[in-house]
Formats: C-alpha cells, structure tokens, sequence
C-alpha cells in the first residue's frame, strides 16, 4: 500500500480543513453539514466500489456517484435530479481541491465529468464550492484588500454597476446588511450580508476611513479617486475577474464578474421556490428577467404545467 493515503483517512483531513474555513467564515455551518454529509456518503460509495486507497477514487468511480439513480419522496427509484448531480460534482470537486492544497492530491476526478450548465446569455452563477473557494482565496494578509470587498459586495447580490458606488456609510453592520444604489437596470435595494461579508466590509470600512474619514465619500471597492459610472464599473470587473482567475475559473467561458452576483439570487431561489424573492434581491423589476438568471423556466414547471408547450 506504500504511503499513499486511505481515502477515508483523506476525507478526514478535508472535513478537518473545511471546520476550520467555517471557524472563518469562508464557509457556512449550513454549507458545512451539506458538504460533510454528501462527501460521507462518497466515501461509503467509493469504498464498496473498492477504492479503499485515495488513487482509486477516480473518474470512474467518481461519475458513476454523481449520476446514480436515488429515491423520490414517495420512495421510488428514479434519475436524479440535475441540481442533486451537480451538488453531488461540486463537492466531491471541493474535497479534492482542498487534498491538493493539504498536499495529499493532484488528482480531480471529476475534471473530466460533464453536467449541462443553467446559463442565462452565456453566464452560469457560482456553485456553492465555488462561491466558498472565492471567500478563501479573496480573504487578507495584511490589510482589507477591495478584492476582498468587491466579494463580498458581489456574493450580497451587488452588481458590477453598483460595486464600485457603495462606500463605508452605506454599511448597516448592526443588521449584517448593504445598501445598493441601484443603476439604470436595479433598483436600490438592502442587500443581506453573511458573517464573511459583514466581517471583510467591516475590516475594509476601516482601513478606507482611516484615509478618508468622510464615510459618505471613502469607497469600499474601488479608489475614491473622482471616476465615471463606466470607470467604475470596469475596475470593479478587474478585481473580481483578477479573483475568479485566481481561483481558476479564469478559462470557463461561463463564468463572468455577473457570476458571482448571480450566486446567492440562484440559492434565494432554490431555499425558498418564488422567483420574486430571486427578483428582489437582484433588484431587477421582471420576474422573467429574474428566472433567466436563475435558470427557472416556468413555462415549463410541471408544478404549473403538464411540461408541454402552454398555450399563446
């Protein structure tokens, strides 16, 4: 067996790692006990399939959980759903991301294992592993980064027009909230922030103040230099494409700054099921513009319809 690892002794490091994301907030205990669990289940599945050693948790292997078949709330064996598939990838593609940077791995069997993407003009929101890697990776060393801030900001369902005009007073850290502006296309809205954001926009508020003490002027995300609506825009862009290439999403030709925004609207959506609630925190005043977002096609709903093509 040498001194490669047992997949089950591996999976115990990433569960150890993932505990310590979550005491910083890069990741949720909701997201936690999502991840843990799937990620046991897993492991159960690799090692009845024999990969008892980390190397044998390949592709194969890999491809045949994410796709396997599941039972129904009415106990019946069926396909599984897309969402549960690609829930199933992402964390499995997480575990082995955090194995490399544990230095255990290189491998990622799921690199290869192709799902059909929810893509709205050729954008896909951030999955949820995705969205915990963006945390870990935009987090700071030595002082609050607008990296740092235009995630957060982002990650609250902030649009890149807007990013770049939210300064320290519009901050209501007592109700972990944001105030957007809006622009042409959102409305101005409050924007919910979770622990990672209200921290790193508290952190960055701070340092930006320190420089510029009126709070109505000091810029979270981008310079407080005199810029245009476009100028803006564009360097609140650079810093969350400079983030998403750190991450390596840089190549997918899906994923834009728009991403990350799209991110928590797409999970606002799956919690609660109504596409107003996806609207409303995008600001955005078409509910059909809003299920495009989010990949909701309600023509075709069979909570609504038979699934066939309804009637003009």
């Amino acid at each position: 067996m040498g001194s490669e690892p047992s997949l089950v002794h591996a999976v115990d490091q990433v569960l150890e790692a993932w505990k310590d994301m979550v005491t910083r907030d890069e990741m949720s205990e909701q997201t936690y006990d999502k991840f843990s669990l799937l990620l046991k289940r897993y492991t159960r599945y690799a090692t009845l399939r024999g990969a008892l050693l980390l190397g044998e948790a390949n592709r194969y292997v890999t491809e045949d959980f994410v796709n396997a078949q599941g039972r129904s709330r009415h106990g019946h064996v069926s396909e599984s759903a897309l969402a549960t598939r690609l829930l199933r990838r992402s964390v499995v593609r997480a575990a082995f991301r955090t194995l490399r940077e544990l230095g255990l791995s290189d491998q990622d069997p799921t690199r290869d294992i192709d799902l059909p993407a929810r893509t709205c003009e050729g954008i896909r929101a951030l999955t949820e592993d995705e969205a915990v890697q963006l945390r870990h990776h935009a987090a700071f060393v030595t002082r609050p980064t607008r990296h740092a801030a235009a995630a957060a900001l982002a990650l609250a369902d902030g649009h890149s027009g807007e990013i770049g005009h939210v300064v320290a007073a519009d901050l209501d850290l007592r109700h972990s909230r944001v105030w957007m502006h809006g622009a042409s296309k959102y409305e101005p809205r409050w924007c919910r922030l979770d622990a990672w954001g209200r921290h790193v926009l508290a952190e960055r508020a701070a340092h930006v103040t320190a420089r510029h003490p009126d709070t109505a002027a000091a810029r979270l995300a981008v310079s407080c230099q005199p810029a245009s609506d476009a100028a803006l825009q564009a360097r609140s862009c650079v810093a969350l494409s400079d983030l998403l290439r750190r991450i390596g999403l840089g190549s997918d030709p899906l994923v834009k700054p728009a991403s990350v925004t799209a991110k928590a609207a797409v999970e606002a959506f799956e919690v609660t099921g109504r596409i107003e609630e996806a609207a409303r925190r995008l600001g955005l005043r078409s509910l059909d513009r809003a299920a495009a977002v989010v990949g909701y096609d309600w023509r075709t709903d069979p909570a609504y319809t038979d699934g066939g093509a309804l009637d003009a």
